[in-house]
């Protein structure tokens, strides 16, 4: 049976309406699906929806199984009504049939179609183009992160999720204008290596810094392995540098150091899979303005150095 398909229902403006609901006028040149309940249910049911406007008939409409009613047990059905013209009376008789012959008429409906006002849109200027920049943000660089990973990682072997392998951190440090630390050695890296190769880091971090504050980190990130590196990991086979992107934050409550609880980072580096050494350099993020040419509204006290 040839049916609408969902494509098409889903994209109509109306939400489906229950032909005992449907009211005295509708938007004319707009087609609405309705739906039906028929007691008693049966397999060989079909419905068919017959049309008439004042002498003239219309070919029929033949609705389509829709499931049964989980609390009565009725069967539904559903039907795609084509768009009625403008002042366009229509008269709908619901007709159920079994094996050719009629078994019930339900109870009919008449509708006309009516042409909606046109709705008030207020003059709106041109919309930017959505494929370009509208926002100013800056990196700042916080330090160079350097890692030595304990040997061996633990690996667990093949799960449902993909090979997850823990990398423990032996010692670390990181050096730069904003944060000078030594990586104490309770963090690590719960990896999980997916079968398309990449390996999703799950970082826990603990930085004393020279001043004796104590800085957890936390982030996931990115660590490709290639196209073929899920194999290659379950053999321990790997590239010399994977690439690896990752998103820290911080949390402390040492008075000195809150400014970095606001932080949004990224590091940028890779991981050295001779000795397990891991680089990156560690970058804030600042969202600033928005560009002139976005046209979205500025913000009050938000703004980069350089927009000041």
């Amino acid at each position: 049976m040839t049916t609408p398909s969902s494509r098409a229902i889903r994209g109509l403006e109306h939400e489906p309406l229950a032909f005992e609901t449907l009211p005295a006028q509708l938007s004319a040149d707009m087609p609405y699906e309705v739906s039906f309940t028929v007691l008693p249910a049966h397999p060989s049911n079909q419905l068919h929806i017959q049309r008439a406007s004042g002498d003239r008939l219309f070919p029929p409409i033949r609705a389509w199984p829709s499931g049964r009613d989980g609390a009565t047990g009725a069967q539904r059905f559903r039907a795609l009504l084509p768009p009625l013209a403008a002042d366009e009376t229509v008269e709908l008789t619901p007709v159920l049939s079994r094996a050719g012959l009629v078994v019930a008429e339900l109870a009919r409906r008449t509708t006309c179609g009516v042409r909606a006002a046109a709705p008030f849109a207020p003059e709106r200027t041109a919309s930017p183009a959505n494929d370009v920049p509208r926002y100013r943000w800056a990196s700042e660089f916080l330090g160079a992160f350097t890692a030595q990973l304990a040997k061996v990682p633990e690996s667990f072997g093949p799960a449902p999720d993909g090979l997850h392998i823990t990398f423990y951190i032996a010692s670390g440090e990181i050096h730069g204008p904003r944060i000078n630390a030594k990586v104490r050695g309770e963090g690590g890296d719960w990896m999980l290596v997916r079968r398309d190769g990449v390996g999703v880091a799950d970082v826990r971090i603990t930085y004393e810094t020279d001043d004796g504050a104590l800085l957890l980190s936390r982030y996931y990130g990115i660590f490709d392995l290639g196209p073929d590196g899920y194999e290659r990991a379950l053999r321990k086979d790997y590239d010399p540098v994977p690439p690896l992107v990752v998103a820290p934050q911080f949390i402390t409550s040492h008075p000195k150091w809150l400014w970095v609880n606001r932080l949004q980072c990224i590091g940028v580096g890779g991981v050295t899979m001779a000795d397990l050494l891991v680089r990156f350099d560690l970058y804030a993020i600042h969202p600033g303005q928005p560009l002139p040419s976005s046209e979205v509204p500025p913000l009050e006290g938000t703004a980069l150095a350089e927009d000041r």
